[in-house]
């Protein structure tokens, strides 16, 4: 009975397979179908929170539209997954990938904020094309002080931009390659061997987000005392925050339970209960900071203080439209 309680001999915990819903659902106390009804309310709760978010940002937001929509949609997209996932607990493979194709979008969307942010390309560079950027910074080379620093162009604001971008291409593509290859049988998250293709795949995937990262920090390095009128640090931490736990909570978790840490609890075994635990966790501080995004994403933008660059431009366009209605009058 002791060997059965510790899930050791139970039939349920040498199944690789996560059971289905119906499995799960039967096995639910009264505290379990409790939980489950406050964690679906939460992810309800999520995404009718962004809903009000986006009509809002298309009532007072004039312009960046679609950024501000792209960047408050994590949290939320990342509940709802969640949440699908604890419902069908054999779609969690799909459901972690729609949720990392769509952060990895997420993180291009967040560089592209920051520059729309102080005005828009051109007038970025117009206000920093005496300035270098600072390149010793997280994640990559945050020790490397002796780096120099790189003057600021259209070229490299491109390759920062290409260093986001190509996560966001390659992650569907490696994420859609997982799948293939999960189809026939060569994919499993269990398996970390070197003849396995998940362990080549994961490597591969966490270098392009650590490339990925990198223009995102040098930027935000750059920018934070600017755009520190439009609340940029509290939008870079809970940027933060959502990387962190949607990336590294769950490798945590799935290690802890490969290694026996997290016990078998039939129905569920170690890597389904690891997974389940880890969709719980996320429904949670999603949202949570899908209610704090609201807070900081609130402010209309048209009230902000504008750049000193973008003040001279817009004086130098209403006087250049003044002289040519005078010219036209005339």
């Amino acid at each position: 009975m002791e060997e059965v309680g510790n899930g050791t001999s139970d039939p349920a915990c040498s199944v690789k397979e996560p059971p289905f819903s119906q499995t799960i659902l039967e096995s639910l106390d009264l505290t379990g179908m409790f939980l489950f009804g406050i964690l679906t309310l939460m992810a309800v709760t999520a995404s009718l929170v962004f809903v009000e978010e986006v009509i809002y940002i298309y009532r007072k937001i004039p312009s960046k539209r679609s950024i501000f929509i792209w960047v408050n949609a994590a949290a939320p997209v990342i509940a709802t997954t969640s949440c699908i996932g604890m419902w069908i607990p054999r779609s969690t493979m799909f459901t972690d990938f729609t949720a990392a194709v769509f952060f990895a979008i997420v993180i291009h969307k967040f560089l592209l904020m920051m520059i729309k942010e102080c005005g828009g390309q051109k007038l970025f560079l117009r206000r920093f094309e005496n300035d270098h950027f600072k390149i010793s910074t997280g994640p990559c080379c945050c020790y490397c002080l002796c780096l120099p620093r790189i003057s600021i162009n259209r070229k490299t604001l491109f390759l920062l931009k290409l260093g986001t971008f190509q996560f966001a291409f390659l992650r569907p593509v490696l994420m859609f390659l997982s799948i293939v290859l999960w189809t026939n049988g060569n994919y499993s998250l269990s398996d970390l061997s070197p003849s396995g293709a998940a362990i080549w795949i994961n490597c591969f995937v966490g270098v392009l987000t650590i490339i990925a990262l990198w223009p995102i920090g040098i930027m935000f390095q750059h920018v934070r005392v600017l755009l520190n009128c439009k609340k940029i640090i509290p939008k870079f931490v809970l940027y933060q925050f959502i990387l962190i736990l949607s990336q590294l909570q769950a490798t945590i978790i799935n290690i802890l339970a490969m290694e026996g840490v997290i016990a078998c609890a039939p129905p569920l075994s170690s890597s389904a209960r690891g997974a389940y635990m880890n969709q719980q966790l996320l429904i949670m501080e999603m949202f949570l900071i899908t209610l704090i995004s609201r807070v900081v994403y609130r402010k209309r933008y048209d009230d902000l203080d504008l750049p000193d660059g973008s003040d001279q431009e817009t004086k130098g366009n209403q006087e250049n439209s003044r002289a040519s209605a005078e010219g036209s009058i005339l």
